[in-house]
């Protein structure tokens, strides 16, 4: 009986960390049966966004500031990026391509490459012009950035605020 004593003592000292090694293996190799096939993140998108408002002020009747009544159509829109980025940049401005996503009223969207966007909302900035009938023009800048999701969004959550707030 003695020796018998000293086996159950021998067994209440042993350790539990072979079964918890067991334990966490098979606990991973059940973990490890999904796989990633593929993953990607996109650091630096290749083409920015802006919205741009098209900005008429009657010079010679004195009224405030506009919006543009006629309707802008894609060619006017382009015609007036152009104009602004020749005045900023010259010839090599006139070469920036642009993409026309949408138009809106006296607002449109493009598309550009990321890292002509300085240089665009400089070139905007900058332009102004007075037609024949006594009309400034101006393009306004609205809102600009390398995602088209946010730019859009930020521009429908402006417009829920200014409903509700009517």
């Amino acid at each position: 009986m003695v020796s018998r004593d000293r086996d159950d003592m021998a067994m209440a000292d042993t350790s539990l960390a072979p079964s918890i090694d067991a334990a966490a293996k098979t606990k991973s190799a059940k973990e490890s049966k999904t796989r990633v096939l593929y993953g990607s993140t996109i650091s630096q998108p290749p083409f920015a966004y802006a919205q741009i408002e098209v900005i008429r002020i009657s010079v010679l009747l004195g009224a405030g500031a506009g919006t543009d009544q006629e309707g802008l159509d894609a060619l006017q829109a382009r015609s007036y990026c152009d104009a602004a980025l020749k005045q900023f940049l010259g010839a090599t401005g006139a070469a920036m391509p642009l993409d026309l996503l949408r138009l809106d009223g006296s607002q449109f969207w493009v598309r550009l490459p990321r890292e002509d966007l300085s240089l665009f909302a400089a070139a905007l900035a900058s332009w102004n012009t007075v037609s024949r009938n006594g009309t400034a023009m101006a393009l306004r800048l609205k809102a600009s950035g390398n995602w088209l999701g946010s730019l859009i969004g930020q521009t429908e959550q402006s417009s829920l605020w200014e409903a509700t707030a009517t």
